[in-house]
């Protein structure tokens, strides 16, 4: 029998390849000027690399494998607000790590020396801190406003309305980025992507051709951004793994 890491990679495996061939039939599409199914394939590309993603928060242990979070990934919305957590996740680059492993062994050194010294000064007798030597500390870590909005979105709407049907809705979470992805503005692009919309009066409203160059490109990017792979080890990532565990205690409480 498969362990729970085997299955969940053979899993997260199938979800990125899918989407690195729908990104790659969107880049060609694009190259042939159409615009409008080039995107809808884009954000189609995005919506797999975010199940892949949920998959990876689960085998870290950040979020529990629950029917809510299991039923969340079949909702665009759900897909989109992580969409959001994965663009500000930085990219895998191993100029960075080296950089983030060396800032990474700056500050436990500082860390020890200190300890080292505090232990010198208890040794003499001396039990009070030194305002002079202050303890290192952690730099402050504040997640951007448009990602604590759609993790809190993700949690407690869209989780709480698959679990009880009743989500709870803040007056903090009403505008931004994450409030229109929640209210389906990029589904509803990606919809009209596809189709003509005839409005009630039987007038043309969202339709392909409305999608731009620009729109489609940006897509693409994205789409390209999340199939490079993310640094799992880099300190969002680590901060990512803190919170959702905090966020999402009571719901495996109930």
């Amino acid at each position: 029998m498969s362990s729970k890491a085997e299955t969940f990679s053979r899993s997260i495996s199938a979800c990125t390849k899918n989407g690195e061939k729908l990104l790659e039939d969107a880049k060609c599409l694009f190259g042939f000027d159409r615009f409008s199914t080039a995107l809808a394939l884009a954000v189609l590309a995005q919506e797999e690399f975010a199940k892949a993603f949920l998959l990876q928060l689960v085998v870290d242990d950040a979020l529990p494998w629950l029917p809510e979070v299991r039923r969340s990934m079949v909702r665009h919305q759900c897909k989109h607000l992580l969409a959001i957590v994965m663009e500000w996740l930085p990219p895998f680059d191993l100029d960075r790590l080296s950089e983030q492993q060396r800032r990474d062994t700056e500050r436990h050194e500082q860390k020890m020396a200190w300890y080292q010294r505090s232990l010198e000064r208890y040794k003499q007798g001396n039990l009070l801190p030194d305002p002079d030597d202050p303890e290192p500390i952690e730099p402050d870590f504040v997640f951007p406003p448009d990602v604590a909005t759609a993790l809190n979105i993700y949690r407690h709407e869209e989780i709480e309305r698959l679990r009880s049907g009743n989500p709870w809705k803040d007056a903090d979470w009403a505008t931004g980025k994450a409030r229109k992805i929640a209210d389906g503005s990029l589904d509803r692009k990606k919809q009209s992507a596809f189709y003509v919309d005839i409005t009630k009066t039987g007038e043309i409203g969202l339709h392909p051709g409305l999608i731009t160059r620009d729109e489609a490109a940006e897509a693409i990017d994205l789409a390209k951004h999340f199939s490079e792979g993310l640094i799992t080890y880099s300190h969002e990532y680590r901060k990512l793994k803190e919170i959702l565990p905090v966020i999402f205690a009571s719901l495996k409480d109930t």
